[in-house]
């Protein structure tokens, strides 16, 4: 009987655990993207990215992985810093996580500086072993 109640209490146990390193795993990749689009490293940005990834901006503008790499990395935008104010995942599965947050985000737009709070909502999917950006829409916060 005790060894029952000691599996249980184990088997209840992993699966947080799991949970919680797989969170960690997901945070640690969207850092990375953010690290890459500020060294604008496109191999480094690319293996961050699903295949099918639908990235909306606050402005409406919605682009394919390809467009999105092309606009990220030499495009009319450079990212000066990308400054986490808040961020929780949510993980929907073993291979699914929800990531919402905060982000200050300061760019040259055209050569012109701009700073703005956004709001997000991205998902990532674990794929070959990794977690991978596969959707991505931001506003700005309101006010802005």
């Amino acid at each position: 009987m005790m060894r029952a109640a000691m599996l249980a209490m184990l088997l209840a146990v992993v699966p947080g655990t799991a949970a919680a390193d797989a969170a960690q795993d997901v945070l640690a990749v969207d850092a990375a993207r953010s690290a890459a689009l500020l060294a604008a490293d496109r191999v480094a940005l690319d293996a961050t990215l699903a295949g099918e990834l639908r990235y909306v901006h606050g402005n409406g503008l919605t682009q394919d992985r390809a467009s999105y790499l092309d606009a990220a990395v030499g495009g009319a935008m450079t990212y000066t810093a990308i400054t986490p104010l808040e961020r929780q995942v949510r993980m929907l599965s073993p291979q699914a996580a929800l990531l919402t947050g905060a982000n200050r985000v300061a760019v040259l737009l055209d050569g012109r500086p701009l700073q703005l709070d956004v709001l997000y909502t991205a998902v990532y999917v674990r794929q070959d072993g990794a977690w991978k950006l596969t959707a991505w829409q931001s506003t700005p916060v309101p006010g802005q």
